[in-house]
């Protein structure tokens, strides 16, 4: 009886045992890991690597949580807060007669 090693190319099927598996991306996901998806999303969310990971850690990797998460930051930052209303410099006190 003849042994087979695992890693022989079948004659029939060519080269496929050599080729390896590609996984289609998970769209859905941004992976930290993955240092292409890392810029792609740096770019497209116009932020750091740190900031990625922050934002990451907060809320998950879900791509809608991120996105969303970031627009909620900028929103934030963006508005400013209104100056205090300065009041009379009597208020409280009676006019003097």
């Amino acid at each position: 009886m003849e042994r087979r090693s695992l890693h022989a190319v079948d004659p029939q099927l060519g080269n496929a045992a050599m080729q390896r598996i590609k996984h289609p991306p998970i769209r859905n996901k941004i992976i930290l890991a993955d240092p292409t998806q890392v810029r792609a999303w740096t770019r497209r969310l116009a932020i750091s690597a740190d900031s990625l990971k922050a934002v990451i850690d907060k809320v998950g990797n879900s791509v809608a949580a991120v996105t969303k998460e970031v627009e909620l930051q900028r929103a934030v930052h963006s508005t400013s807060p209104a100056p205090p209303i300065e009041s009379p410099p009597n208020a409280g006190e009676p006019a003097p007669a």
